[in-house]
């Protein structure tokens, strides 16, 4: 059962974007009295996006990435505990099915939380100034298109084997009362259509004309309407349909999507990131290439992705990082794979200590005051640039170009060639620790890359790729 909460509290130290004082709790119709209440409860489901449980830790560098197979874990159960339940995608243990719901839990709370915020805003339209209210009714259906997504492409079937299976419930009403679980088809449906309404809603986005105005007010006045990549704007929104329609298999759509936001990226919303700023500034280097991101978490506590999952220094605990060979022989080595260990990606977020390399992108900028070091990646323009090569054709060589002018961004040669096998690797080289891997091989129904040795790889079957709905849901 989904938990409701009617007011979420914003959390100490959420960064000057949010521009809102912290609150605690406050009744829903004094909150919902205002402009200023309506952005605080926004501002709110955003800052909850950073729970452990979701997009600070386990649907982004934590569990999904573990049964994305982006990581070589050790045999000593001491130390690696119940992670190689979960890399052998045995998901009915005890502390998995606990996991599963408190993520499944905590989705569907904030998905509530949206459905409050929309089942008041049309009824006062009168308290918004500007376009406040349709940028914040448009961001708030996006949040809840968001998350069920997310909960759809962990807990749902493999939508090209399945699309008629049973998958989850969609929620579209402010209730506690659990709503039907629906056939993937439909779900998909409700996901899309609450992306394009979000997507017309939010066509007055400033970020269309001033692009992600990723500074504060000079003269003090809100920063609402700045930070755009800070939440999901017009070409986040754009960003998701691309990444929807693809995964629905409706290639066409996923690829004029993604071509609009390269588009915008082109005309200088989303820029390429200066070389500069990644290999020539090697004391605090650009790891997210920040400029590059459409939607991104602001997370004030980042640094403790790297603290928990990635930090040598932790060892003899566990320790997040690529098998050796992988790294060596497909991703950053082997010419025939189109790795290059000067891959800006490599460069700046892999690090040598002694014979292994660690990953650093979630480690601290000299500067840690500097918004770029909040950053957690949700949406990226390199993946719409591969969504771009992915819908082209069947044989993905008309989707070449794309890559290669990816490839060339990143510090290296272009491809000669194009397949499903190259094409993922590019994916892992670029979204690598951002959540996207296991669902990248779910939605192409492909075994899943851990290791050099093909006959160890997971081969795809419906079992690793469709997570049990979790017990707080098949008990209602």
């Amino acid at each position: 059962m989904i938990l409701a909460i009617a007011c979420l509290p914003v959390l100490n130290g959420c960064g000057k974007w949010l521009d809102v004082q912290p609150y605690d709790k406050i009744a829903e119709d004094e909150l919902l009295s205002t402009e200023n209440g309506f952005m605080m409860l926004l501002n709110g489901i955003y800052i909850e996006l950073n729970d452990q449980m979701l997009y600070g830790g386990a649907l982004t560098v934590e569990m999904i990435e573990i049964m994305g197979g982006a990581y070589a874990l050790g045999s000593d159960d001491s130390i690696w505990g119940n992670y190689n339940d979960i890399a052998s995608y045995e998901y009915g243990t005890e502390y998995w099915r606990t996991r599963f719901n408190e993520t499944w839990n905590k989705a569907y709370s904030l998905i509530l939380n949206c459905n409050l915020l929309l089942s008041r805003i049309d009824d006062s339209r009168d308290l918004f100034s500007g376009d406040n209210y349709y940028i914040i009714k448009g961001e708030a259906l996006a949040l809840r298109a968001m998350l069920h997504f997310d909960m759809f492409r962990l807990f749902g079937p493999v939508y090209s084997r399945h699309p008629e299976a049973s998958s989850i419930p969609y929620y579209t009403r402010y209730t506690v009362t659990p709503e039907e679980v629906e056939p993937a088809s439909v779900i998909a449906g409700k996901i899309i259509s609450d992306l394009t309404e979000a997507r017309i809603l939010l066509s007055t986005d400033p970020v269309i004309t001033e692009g992600t105005k990723m500074e504060g007010s000079a003269d003090g006045s809100s920063n609402f309407l700045n930070y755009r990549s800070l939440r999901l704007n017009y070409y986040a929104v754009t960003a998701l349909l691309a990444r929807a329609s693809l995964w629905v298999g409706d290639k066409e759509k996923a690829f004029g999507y993604a071509q609009e936001v390269i588009r915008a990226a082109s005309g200088g919303t989303f820029p390429f990131v200066d070389r500069s700023l990644v290999t020539g500034s090697p004391t605090d280097p650009d790891r997210i290439f920040s400029s590059e991101v459409i939607f991104a978490l602001s997370h004030a506590q980042r640094i403790e992705l790297f603290n928990d999952y990635f930090d040598p220094s932790r060892l003899p605990n566990y320790v997040f990082r690529m098998d050796s060979g992988m790294f060596s022989n497909m991703i950053f080595g082997g010419t025939d794979t189109g790795g290059n260990l000067d891959d800006y990606r490599c460069r700046v977020n892999w690090i040598a200590t002694g014979s292994n390399r660690y990953f650093y992108k979630y480690s601290d900028m000299a500067n840690s005051g500097d918004i770029r070091n909040t950053m957690i990646p949700m949406i990226r323009l390199g993946e719409m640039y591969l969504i771009a090569a992915e819908s082209q054709s069947e044989d993905l060589s008309a989707g070449l170009p794309y890559v290669n002018t990816l490839r060339s961004n990143r510090g290296v040669t272009n491809l000669a060639t194009l397949d499903t096998r190259l094409l993922q690797y590019e994916y892992i080289r670029e979204l690598y620790g951002e959540g996207q891997l296991f669902f990248m091989y779910k939605r192409m129904f492909t075994p899943v890359i851990f290791s050099t040795a093909d006959s160890s790889n997971p081969q795809p079957s419906d079992e690793i790729f469709t997570v049990p709905l979790p017990d707080s849901e098949t008990q209602n």
